[in-house]
């Protein structure tokens, strides 16, 4: 019996070390599991990287053949190099068809400037406001705009179309016209109906022109070191020397003519002391 008590407590020993290992194998993998988890999010946190703005592409408005867009975009960034920038960005606007409405180029207090318009075709006004933001290392700000002028579009053709037919009823008229006073009146009317008619073509001219290019405004500039403003020469002292002695001059001049009333008293004093000081040596001599 006592052998037997023996063997049985020493079984159930080994079954509670057996299951103390299992729980701590088990504890260790769910450790590793919640380790492995940890560097999970860690890996995916780094994946998880902002998007710079100007790889972003630009969306191309949906736009049916009827309508009529102008399309423009307001764009500033800072570049590594402004020089080599703007090369690259001339080469995209040929290879685009585009062109260069104006272009300025100024130096700032810790930095150099460049203001560029470029008109280009409007289908391909994405894709190089896209290939020149690729030239920024900073964006300041993107702004681009679709302004739907179709309404307004289609106004201004049946309204020309509408004087149009009146200039020509007029043109009968005047052909029917016998007497002067009849000719002139409808000449006067001619002449307005033919300015609102120039006026309307003008302003559809233009809208054709702004729905068939876009335009980009473009400002980018590098950062440098602030430079000194360079210092004046020799001859340029001394013009700015004899310009002071000048205003000098005549500062004193004017200066006198407000001092007159002064000047008068202490002349008048002078004049009477010394008079009456030659008045007193006579009388002793």
């Amino acid at each position: 019996m006592i052998v037997i008590c023996l063997l049985l407590t020493a079984c159930g020993s080994q079954q509670n070390k057996s299951q103390a290992g299992e729980t701590s194998i088990t504890e260790t993998k769910a450790a590793r599991e919640e380790g492995g988890g940890e560097d999970n999010t860690k890996q995916n946190a780094k994946k998880l990287q902002v998007i710079p703005v100007q790889n972003i592409k630009t969306p191309k408005p949906l736009v049916k053949k009827s309508q009529k867009i102008i399309k423009t975009a307001d764009v500033r960034f800072q570049v590594k190099n402004l020089s080599k920038s703007i090369a690259k960005i001339q080469a995209m606007i040929r290879k685009y068809s585009g062109y260069v409405s104006s272009a300025k180029q100024e130096r700032q207090y810790s930095q150099i400037q460049s203001n560029i318009t470029i008109r280009v075709e409007s289908d391909k006004f994405e894709d190089l406001l896209d290939d020149i933001l690729k030239e920024g290392i900073y964006l300041d700000h993107k702004n681009v705009k679709a302004r739907d002028v179709t309404e307004e579009f289609v106004d201004i053709q049946t309204r020309l179309k509408t004087k149009r037919a009146v200039e020509k009823r007029y043109l009968e008229i005047l052909e029917k016209a016998k007497t002067i006073e009849e000719i002139l009146k409808v000449e006067n009317q001619l002449r307005v109906i033919r300015e609102e008619i120039e006026a309307k073509e003008g302003r559809l001219k233009f809208l054709v022109d702004q729905i068939n290019y876009s335009t980009i405004r473009l400002v980018i500039y590098q950062k440098t070191e602030a430079a000194e403003a360079p210092s004046p020469g020799f001859l340029s002292k001394m013009g700015k020397g004899f310009k002071a002695g000048w205003q000098g001059i005549l500062s004193f001049i004017i200066n006198l003519t407000y001092a007159w009333p002064s000047l008068l008293v202490i002349g008048g004093g002078i004049f009477f002391g010394i008079r009456y000081w030659r008045r007193k040596i006579a009388r002793k001599a």
